[in-house]
């Protein structure tokens, strides 16, 4: 008995056997457990050993980082964000390597003190009223604002505040701050960037709408969509902002005009913009006819090229057209004042040796015959003289309706001057058929004509060349031609005569060709 209690009194042991000895019972006790928890079978475990087995190995691989307190407080102040913490009146408690990296201050210098120096001066009211609110509500808050580095440059930061509430009240605040300074800077550059373009869109959308030409473009590769600048939708008198791709679409109103090209009407694919999106090619110098539904008629010349994508894609079309009605009109103009007598409208001596030559040639391949009449008016001085030179000029443009009305679409007939006409009568089979024509002209010019009211006559002295029985060449048939009148006027006038040998011989009157649209030529005194 004496043995047992003095086994388990240690009191005459020092502290360091005192530890081993404990060590050692509980070393020997958790051999027990462990010997009473082994299984019959001493090659497997039992399910409780397993079972503890595996409660220990997760405990092991689970750490507890609630129980490290210095980890906590690494993660703090390895963090990029500045983390703060203050009193519910704004003194700090804590500021750790991030607040110091984004705004300068030590830890030294801003604990035990106010933030109010990293608040800009501008920002100080609005800030202490969005603090009021923090800690009135206790409601977290995240804005973007600007906060001041110690040197004074000014830092765009994200802050976050939390309030920490104890017995219903906060007492205290943490902050997270993180600088955006280079996200900031990239927005305004991009914003900036954004600005640029819409200018630039703008200025553009400016000079288009200057530029004398249409200009429209095609927005998908289809060509459905087309706009254009201010000048396309005038030119085309559609509404501004319309689709001008509208004659395309079954829901659009068809637009009032329609594309022509040498007199035959395009279809869609055959428009310069929609050709350029389509084959993806450049179209120079593609003239075209806008005709309106009124009748009016504008004429266009422009270039078109594909619009293409950074790997080489169509995706559109552009084209620029100029409005050449203008220049068309005076060119037909100086065309006409080249070859038309002003006066009548009829061919002048240009255009009827060239439209001579022409039915020769055809006469010549088809081996038929072309005649030439030459068509003086008698007594057309006396006219002139006792009525006026503008009574003159309308009296010969009512007898050059009149030869046009007699002869077929294929002849020409020409004034060269005074009271002078020269007829073209192209593929005759027989010289009889321009005897034929010759009567036609005497019986139409026999009718009486009426001018400002008076009611005058005339009649007209004819001579007739033939290709190839007179001569083989145009000037020559004109000039025996000629001849052929001058005998028809000695023959009495209102009259023809046919070219022959005996011709020859005969003086020629005097003629004049430089004289102004309705001034008589000066005959001889028989005429």
């Amino acid at each position: 008995m004496q043995s047992k209690e003095h086994s388990s009194d240690y009191s005459d042991l020092s502290p360091e056997l005192i530890e081993v000895v404990r060590a050692l019972q509980a070393s020997l006790a958790e051999k027990r457990v462990r010997q009473q928890l082994q299984s019959v079978d001493s090659d497997q475990p039992s399910k409780l050993e397993s079972a503890f087995t595996a409660q220990q190995a997760k405990r092991a691989g689970r750490p507890d980082v609630i129980s490290h307190p210095q980890l906590l407080a690494a993660v703090v102040e390895s963090a990029d964000a500045g983390i703060i913490s203050e009193t519910w009146n704004g003194v700090l408690l804590t500021w750790n390597r991030g607040a110091e990296r984004i705004f300068g201050y030590t830890a030294a210098e801003m604990i035990g003190n106010s933030r109010a120096c990293l608040i800009p001066e501008f920002l100080k009211n609005e800030d202490a009223k969005i603090m009021n609110n923090v800690i009135e509500g206790k409601a977290t808050l995240n804005r973007e604002t600007v906060w001041q580095h110690k040197d004074g440059k000014f830092v765009d930061v994200a802050v976050s505040f939390s309030p920490v509430v104890e017995n219903d009240k906060v007492v205290r605040l943490s902050v997270v701050v993180s600088d955006i300074t280079d996200r900031k800077r990239m927005e305004r550059a991009l914003m900036e960037s954004e600005r640029k373009q819409r200018q630039r869109a703008a200025e553009l959308r400016i000079v288009l709408d200057a530029v004398p030409a249409a200009v429209c473009i095609a927005n998908d590769p289809e060509c459905k969509s087309i706009t254009g600048n201010r000048m396309a939708y005038d030119l085309l008198r559609l509404p501004q902002g319309s689709n001008l791709a509208v004659t395309d679409l079954e829901d659009e109103k068809p637009a009032p005009f329609r594309m022509f090209r040498n007199g035959r009407a395009l279809e869609a694919h055959e428009l310069p913009v929609q050709m350029s999106a389509f084959r993806g090619i450049e179209v120079r110098d593609f003239e075209q006819d806008v005709v309106f539904d009124d009748g009016s008629i504008r004429h266009l010349i422009g270039n078109a090229a594909p619009l293409r994508d950074a790997g080489g894609k169509v995706y559109g079309a552009v084209g620029a057209f100029i409005d050449i009605t203008t220049r068309r009109n005076m060119e037909e103009q100086i065309r006409r004042m080249a070859h038309f007598d002003s006066l009548t409208n009829l061919p002048n001596r240009i255009l009827l040796m060239d439209r001579l030559e022409q039915a020769l040639a055809i006469s010549q391949r088809n081996h038929s015959k072309t005649s030439v009449i030459f068509m003086d008016l008698d007594h057309f001085k006396e006219i002139n003289d006792s009525l006026g030179h503008h009574v003159g000029d309308m009296l010969l443009q009512q007898v050059a309706e009149r030869i046009r009305g007699v002869l077929r679409e294929v002849d020409t007939v020409s004034r060269l001057g005074g009271d002078e006409f020269v007829m073209v009568l192209p593929e005759l089979r027989h010289s009889e058929d321009a005897t034929t024509i010759a009567q036609k002209l005497l019986h139409a010019l026999d009718e009486d004509f009426f001018i400002s009211g008076d009611k005058l006559r005339i009649s007209p002295s004819l001579g007739i060349s033939i290709y190839p029985d007179h001569a083989s060449d145009a000037s020559t048939l004109i000039r025996i031609a000629d001849k052929a009148m001058y005998h028809a006027k000695q023959a009495g006038r209102n009259t023809y005569r046919f070219y022959d040998e005996t011709m020859k011989s005969c003086p020629r009157r005097f003629r004049s060709n430089a004289m102004r649209p309705g001034t008589p030529r000066k005959e001889v005194a028989d005429e």
